[in-house]
């Protein structure tokens, strides 16, 4: 019986996770096949492949996706090179610095919902504040989440600008594993700042730079709050992302089955982009660790 008392104990546990996660794929799967329209009737008809043929046959669906990997790789390119570059200025033990760690945090703890209406309100074109700055110049109006080509990108800072101190914080949580020792040998070998920063920092730090990569590709391929509170997937169709496809189609058109549908590629999207993501990106030691146990 004591053998067993840990597996006991965790048995609740496993039938929550259970629950909350695999009753609502095996639903979603289910509701994929038929043709359920606001997601609680009792028999739906059962439709096959209609839904994803349907999807895969809207050009709005398509560019969705092809939008939430542009997306994606943008909010990438920034979020994994400034706060690296931050954390690097701020690594430092004087009380300026460690004042500024102190308060960096302060826009990634305010909701999302918070963050949406002040960019909002800043940039409306009319009585923005942004627009008023420009104004003062005698510089044309801009109206940032008005234009086609523009606020796509404006939305990418946004969410950017709201992740960046998270993952400051994490790259000076990584620098400041590295010993003192290892710089000031450098030093002594005649090491400039450069090499000591890509043959002693950026292979030490890999580990944390792929944990930081993999966080802010999940969060960025899923972002949805931001979008709708913001654009809501427009200006026509311009910021439509997979999540605010599949919300529109489940909330505003009242398709659930086809939403669904959507939900399930994209998922399987997240999945295979994972996988692909660990088996590439996994830093060297990590792998050859992993080799070795399966020896």
């Amino acid at each position: 019986m004591k053998k067993y008392r840990g597996i006991i104990f965790i048995i609740p546990v496993i039938i929550l996770i259970l629950f909350i996660i695999l009753f609502p794929i095996i639903t979603m799967l289910s509701n994929s096949f038929r043709n359920v329209r606001f997601g609680f009737e009792k028999n739906p008809a059962f439709v096959g492949l209609k839904n994803y043929s349907e999807l895969f046959n809207d050009p709005v669906f398509i560019s969705s996706i092809g939008k939430s990997f542009l997306w994606t790789f943008e909010n990438l390119l920034i979020q994994l090179s400034i706060p690296l570059f931050i954390a690097l200025l701020l690594n430092k033990d004087k009380k300026f610095y460690r004042f500024v760690r102190s308060i960096i945090l302060i826009p990634w703890i305010l909701p999302m919902v918070v963050v949406s209406i002040v960019w909002r309100w800043l940039l409306e074109p009319n009585i923005g504040y942004v627009n008023y700055l420009i104004k003062s110049f005698n510089l044309p109006g801009v109206n940032f989440l008005g234009s086609t080509s523009l606020t796509f990108h404006i939305l990418v800072l946004i969410n950017s600008w709201h992740f960046i101190p998270f993952g400051t914080i994490l790259m000076l949580a990584a620098l400041s594993t590295i010993p003192n020792d290892l710089y000031d040998a450098a030093k002594v070998d005649g090491a400039n700042s450069f090499q000591r920063l890509v043959h002693i920092t950026f292979p030490l730090i890999g580990k944390i730079v792929w944990f930081v990569g993999l966080l802010a590709f999940m969060w960025s391929f899923n972002t949805f709050d931001l979008i709708w509170l913001t654009t809501q997937g427009g200006p026509a169709n311009s910021t439509m992302t997979m999540p605010t496809y599949i919300y529109k189609l489940a909330f505003k058109s009242y398709e659930a089955g086809k939403a669904s549908a959507a939900a399930l590629v994209s998922t399987l999207i997240l999945i295979t982009v994972a996988v692909i993501y660990f088996v590439i990106f996994t830093p060297k030691e990590q792998r050859r660790l992993k080799i070795a146990k399966s020896q």
